[in-house]
């Protein structure tokens, strides 16, 4: 949750200062182009129930993951003369492994203390989504000159922009791996256990 939360929510709030400041769109439009991701990570979310039926939620949130971090080196394409529709095709990757992995990442963290501390997984979840996006934001803001956007050096921004999707990608990735190796390949090992233990 924190690897999402730290990538795509957070570099987030610079894409939507590429829109308005370098493409000049205006908030109604960025919004619109923001529309058909919103879309897709519904509809991705409302099917993943038909993929848990096949997988483990943890299979599907790396999976989600990883399409998050292709998503995002997707929008290294754009530069300041780019139409918005360059940014699209990375967003909607990006949207689709957002929308694999919001509801198995809040199963995994539900299912990870029992019942009664359901409050409590819950509350973790969304600690870390938030210290997530928190620490993002900072963090990319100091790859991107803002004030490059703001009346300076439109050049100067997408660049810094660069970096900051890099780096997105980079860590939406290590959460994929991370995700694969402590839930994955620990799940499927004490599951292996159990069954030779029963047997």
């Amino acid at each position: 949750m924190f690897s999402i939360a730290c990538s795509f929510f957070a570099v987030f709030l610079y894409l939507t200062l590429y829109l308005q400041t370098v493409l000049g769109l205006s908030p109604i439009e960025t919004g619109l182009v923001y529309l058909p991701g919103t879309f897709l990570v519904f509809v991705v979310s409302g099917m993943t129930a038909q993929f848990a039926a096949k997988f483990s939620p943890a299979k599907i949130a790396s999976l989600g993951l990883l399409l998050v971090a292709c998503g995002l080196a997707g929008m290294l394409v754009v530069g300041v003369d780019s139409s918005w529709a360059a940014l699209l095709p990375g967003l909607l990757v990006t949207s689709v492994g957002t929308g694999l992995f919001n509801p198995t990442g809040s199963e995994l963290a539900l299912n990870a203390l029992p019942d009664e501390q359901s409050g409590l997984a819950a509350g973790a979840n969304d600690t870390f989504r938030q210290t997530g996006v928190a620490v993002g934001i900072a963090a990319l803001g100091t790859l991107v000159p803002a004030g490059a956007a703001l009346g300076g050096n439109p050049q100067a921004y997408v660049d810094g922009l660069h970096h900051a999707l890099i780096a997105s990608a980079v860590i939406a990735l290590a959460g994929a791996v991370a995700t694969a190796w402590l839930l994955v390949r620990v799940r499927t090992r004490v599951q292996a256990e159990v069954g030779a233990e029963t047997a």
